[in-house]
């Protein structure tokens, strides 16, 4: 009989180390889990960051694309309106002036 409750206590013992072995891996998965879930958070946090700098760099160079156009058409249309001018003002003078003279 002392032969089998020593089986039983020994089996319990094993039970229990069997147990406590496997709360340990449990935690160890849960931590490396967590480590694991960090790193791919990480990981997508540097690529969304890398991939919004691309974007405002391209953002940026199609804005001073787009300014230097528009001051280049600026330019253009200041110098036809001042050639325009230079080219026509004796004549517009000369018609405020007659108009002027028969009001």
């Amino acid at each position: 009989m002392d032969k089998l409750i020593q089986d039983i206590v020994a089996v319990d013992h094993k039970c229990a180390k069997a147990v406590e072995d496997a709360e340990a891996r449990k935690k160890d998965v849960s931590l490396n889990m967590n480590d694991k879930k960090k790193e791919i958070y990480d990981s997508f946090v540097a690529q969304y960051q890398k991939t919004l700098d691309e974007k405002k760099a391209e953002l940026r160079a199609d804005i001073e694309a787009q300014k230097k156009q528009a001051d280049a058409e600026y330019e253009a249309s200041s110098k036809k309106l001042s050639d325009l001018y230079n080219e026509r003002k004796d004549q517009w003078v000369k018609e405020i002036v007659e108009r002027c003279k028969e009001a």
